[in-house]
C-alpha cells in the first residue's frame, strides 16, 4: 500500500470535516460509548480520546464523566476547531490538535479510547503510538480500541473502495497483538461484532498493563443451592 505522509493524512481529514458534520451521531458512536462504560468508564475518571474528529463521540463521553476530565485529540486542526464549535467551552474538556504517534497529552489517564482511528495510522507509526499509550496509562488504567473488522476492511478494498478513507488498514489480530505485547500492554478482552452488516464488520479490544508482582487468591463466593442445581442441569443438557 502506498505510504502516506503525516501531512497528507492531516490535509485529508481537514477536508473531511464537512462529511463528519453531515453524518452526525450514529449507532457506532453509541456502541463505542457503551463498550467503554462496560469496560470501566465512570464518572471522576481522567480520560483521553485519541482521534476525536469533530467531537461526535466526545460529546457522548462527556456525559459519562461530568465530574471527571476528558482530553480529546486529533491530527486534524480543522476537525478540532469544529469540535470546539460543537462542544463549546466545557470546564472538564481539553481539545488538542496534534500527532499522537509523536506525543500524546500528559497523563496518567484512567482510560484511553481509540474510536476507529488505529486503522488510519500507518503500520510503521503504530509502535510509536502504543509506546505513548503505555507511558500515559494509569497503573490500573484501561485502553479501549474500536476498529473495523479486518476481514470486512479487506472486503471493502476489493469490492467498495469508494467507502474507504485516505488510509484504511486491515488490523488482523495476530499482528496487532504482537505490537500490543511489544509495547508492554496486554489484551484483556477482544470481540467481533456487527453494526451495519450480516457478518462482523467491527471489532473491539480492551487493554491493560501487563501483570506485575505476585498473584493473590481472592475469596470465592459459595454457590447457592439454586445455582448448583442450574449448573448440574446445564451439565446434563450438554452431554
Amino acid at each position: 500500500m502506498e505510504k502516506k505522509e503525516t501531512a497528507d493524512i492531516r490535509n485529508y481529514y481537514d477536508r473531511y470535516v464537512g462529511r463528519q458534520v453531515n453524518a452526525g451521531i450514529n449507532e457506532r458512536h453509541h456502541l463505542i460509548r457503551d463498550f467503554a462504560v462496560l469496560h470501566g468508564l465512570k464518572d471522576g475518571m481522567n480520560v483521553l480520546e485519541i482521534g476525536c474528529g469533530i467531537g461526535t463521540l466526545t460529546g457522548l463521553l462527556l456525559k459519562e464523566v461530568p465530574q471527571g476530565r476528558l482530553t480529546a485529540t486529533d491530527l486534524s486542526p480543522a476537525s478540532v476547531e469544529q469540535a470546539r464549535k460543537l462542544l463549546r467551552e466545557r470546564p472538564n474538556l481539553v481539545l488538542v490538535a496534534g500527532d499522537s504517534t509523536e506525543k500524546t497529552p500528559d497523563g496518567p489517564f484512567d482510560m484511553i479510547i481509540l474510536p476507529d482511528v488505529l486503522e488510519h495510522i500507518p503500520f510503521e507509526r503504530q509502535p510509536f503510538l502504543f509506546k505513548q499509550i503505555k507511558r500515559e496509562l494509569a497503573t490500573n488504567g484501561r485502553v479501549v480500541i474500536h476498529s473495523p473488522d479486518p476481514f470486512y476492511c479487506e472486503w471493502l478494498h476489493q469490492n467498495r473502495p469508494e467507502l474507504l478513507q485516505v488510509i484504511d488498514l486491515p488490523l488482523h489480530l495476530p499482528a496487532l497483538a504482537s505490537e500490543i505485547d511489544r509495547a508492554g500492554l496486554a489484551i484483556l478482552h477482544f470481540q467481533r461484532h456487527s453494526i451495519w452488516n450480516d457478518q462482523p464488520d467491527y471489532m473491539a479490544l480492551t487493554l491493560t498493563h501487563k501483570p506485575s508482582g505476585a498473584y493473590k487468591s481472592v475469596p470465592q463466593r459459595a454457590q447457592t443451592l439454586v445455582e448448583r442445581a442450574q449448573y448440574k442441569l446445564k451439565a446434563l443438557l450438554s452431554r
